[in-house]
């Protein structure tokens, strides 16, 4: 049988970012997927690969900000299920690339989601891609929850972070794995980083949430004092939470069916919306791959 290489790009938010040099690494090396599937970020880059939009869209992360980013994502304050709806970050990929249905491309591709009502594994293979990317990526607590045919969906990272099932169901006979969740920063390592300034403490969205509250309601709402305490925002409990709950899931998911190829970026101080830093980041995932070449030996 013919060989068929899939690559499951795993979810991780601003380390995701990486996803450009990993697949830019692979194609300098003559090896190309044939399928693609993706949850969260990964989705996102994967959709640029099969749309062929990759270079360009990695152009365009390069140029965004934390801030630009937070801007894209049209934070609402009163929304319902989530402080941001996205739709305007959509409506950017739908303007700047155009959109397509996943039917329609060349390259298999599926985008996963996690219900949210059941629990379960939501492979979305057909509609808009970029709309399947968005309801791919709905971070619990950060963007609201996408309603696609009666079904309310989050982010499948809740379910299935690095989807290698997905990618052999879809017909791979070997899949390449990228996992960004693989070395969570110890407490003792995580303040050794932040006092030397190599984490970022001050989450810009906390920052501009409480702007918009005080721009709303002026002087009658008091804040505490800020400290240079460390003590954990909103963020750093939404994203902690959840990182611990991928690297558990992905412990799992990995065992039951593991991948022929595993690359795990080096990319743990990173944090959730660092996109200032995507140099930085496109060229670990590079690195990734050249580290790991020889793991790849079986597709020769």
């Amino acid at each position: 049988m013919k060989k068929k290489l899939g690559i499951a790009l795993g979810s991780g938010a601003a380390r995701g970012i990486c996803h450009f040099g990993v697949l830019k690494a692979l194609l300098n090396e003559g090896i190309r997927p044939d399928v693609i599937c993706g949850t969260s970020v990964g989705a996102l880059v994967g959709a640029a690969y099969v749309t062929d939009h990759l270079n360009s869209l990695e152009s365009w992360f390069r140029e965004q900000s934390s801030r630009k980013m937070l801007s894209h994502l049209d934070i609402k304050l009163f929304a319902s299920g989530g402080l941001a709806d996205g739709e305007q970050f959509i409506h950017i990929l739908k303007t700047e690339f155009g959109d397509y249905k996943i039917e329609d491309l060349p390259i298999p591709f599926a985008a996963v989601a996690c219900d949210m009502n059941s629990g379960k594994e939501v492979w979305i293979t057909e509609g808009s891609i970029w709309d399947a990317v968005r309801a791919s990526g709905a971070y619990p607590g950060l963007l609201t929850p996408v309603n696609r045919d009666g079904q309310w969906l989050l982010d499948g990272g809740i379910v299935n972070p690095v989807p290698v099932t997905v990618c052999r169901a879809l017909g791979a006979t070997h899949v390449i794995g990228v996992n960004l969740n693989h070395d969570l920063l110890a407490p003792q390592e995580r303040k050794e980083k932040e006092k030397n300034g190599l984490i970022n403490l001050d989450y810009p969205i906390i920052g501009k949430v409480r702007d918009k509250i005080i721009d709303t309601f002026g002087d009658k709402l008091k804040f505490p004092t800020k400290s240079r305490e460390y003590r954990p925002s909103i963020m750093d409990v939404m994203s902690c939470t959840v990182n611990v709950m991928q690297d558990r899931i992905t412990r799992s998911r990995l065992a039951g069916d593991p991948a022929d190829a595993i690359f795990n970026p080096r990319l743990s101080h990173i944090g959730f919306l660092e996109t200032d830093k995507a140099d930085e980041i496109i060229q670990e995932g590079e690195r990734c791959v050249l580290r790991n070449i020889d793991q790849l030996g079986y597709l020769n």
